[in-house]
């Protein structure tokens, strides 16, 4: 794998006296390479598991196997267009710190990494440009809203509803990922809460404000993403123990961090675009409450994470 060859040649560069993999900048790269590609592994999984599920439950109900394959499809479609483009995006983040890792020689056909560059950017391409499949995902959702297949009118009223109430800070819960399982119940709610208000604002014009669709499909994959990473991760930790896992529970709280930051900063952008006056205040006082999570040391959490894989030399962490 790009993870298990970046690592290798790590170990094999000598520079100043001593491997490439001894430096923190090159440990940040292999760490973020194990991360991002396991959090694209627990929303693949996911994803397939609930398709799967689907495709049974409607050859129960007597479809035939096409007509099952096809139901489960469309039934997670915007699922499918969000994995395209985390898919391709990751394996392109992947490949281009392979070629960082492996310097000159990374550009040689010679070595490995030269060719996975050049296969690995034709996928942000086709089967749907990622931009397209991006614009896809936010006007399936909405799509199915209004044929009342999905109702998104109660819960962005219950969000508004909340914005005006003081904060419940409640009982802390000391149990593993309690504050990270409640930081995505707020993702969702920024999520909606942008996107409502985009859908209020442009109406049916939202179709030409592609770059607003853009950062509101960005929140919904951060959001699936992180919230497929600590499922999976939750249920590793229950099977085996949290100590036999503790290098997946650094994974899954590393994307928790950088989620709900990236998360944020889309929407920043998408509430600047759309709202001026108190409507702005109040959607970015909203968004900052919604975003809100303890500050996790993800310096030391990759270092964890590269010792490993540099140990290894390979992607070790299902």
């Amino acid at each position: 794998s790009v993870v298990g060859l970046s690592a290798k040649y790590a170990n094999e560069r000598q520079q100043f006296g001593q491997p490439i993999s001894g430096f923190g900048a090159i440990q940040h790269k292999l760490a973020e390479q194990v991360i991002r590609t396991f959090a694209l592994e627990s929303s693949l999984y996911r994803t397939g598991q609930l398709i799967h599920e689907m495709e049974q439950k409607l050859s129960e109900g007597g479809k035939s196997s096409g007509e099952t394959l096809m139901g489960a499809a469309k039934e997670y479609a915007v699922e499918c267009a969000i994995l395209k483009v985390d898919g391709s995006e990751t394996l392109d983040y992947c490949v281009d710190e392979g070629v960082q890792i492996y310097g000159g020689y990374g550009f040689s056909a010679d070595y490995p990494m030269d060719r996975a560059y050049r296969d690995s950017r034709i996928n942000r391409i086709f089967e749907g440009t990622n931009e397209i499949n991006r614009m896809l995902a936010v006007d399936m959702v909405l799509k199915k809203a209004m044929k009342g297949e999905l109702d998104l009118m109660k819960p962005a009223m219950a969000i508004q509803q909340e914005l005006m109430e003081i904060p419940d800070f409640g009982d802390e819960d000391e149990t593993l990922f309690a504050a990270e399982r409640k930081a995505i119940a707020n993702m969702k709610k920024a999520v909606l809460m942008v996107a409502g208000s985009a859908v209020q604002k442009y109406m049916m014009g939202l179709d030409k404000q592609q770059e607003i669709l853009m950062l509101i499909a960005d929140m919904a994959i951060q959001t699936y993403v992180a919230e497929s990473t600590l499922l999976r991760v939750q249920k590793l930790a229950g099977m085996r123990g949290e100590e036999a896992v503790a290098n997946q529970i650094d994974i899954a709280k590393v994307v928790m961090s950088d989620s709900v930051e990236r998360l944020a900063r889309a929407g920043r952008t998408a509430i600047s675009a759309m709202g001026e006056g108190d409507e702005q205040r109040l959607l970015l006082m909203g968004l900052k409450r919604f975003t809100k999570l303890a500050p996790f040391n993800t310096i030391e959490a990759r270092r964890r994470i590269a010792k490993t894989v540099i140990e290894k030399e390979a992607y070790s962490f299902a």
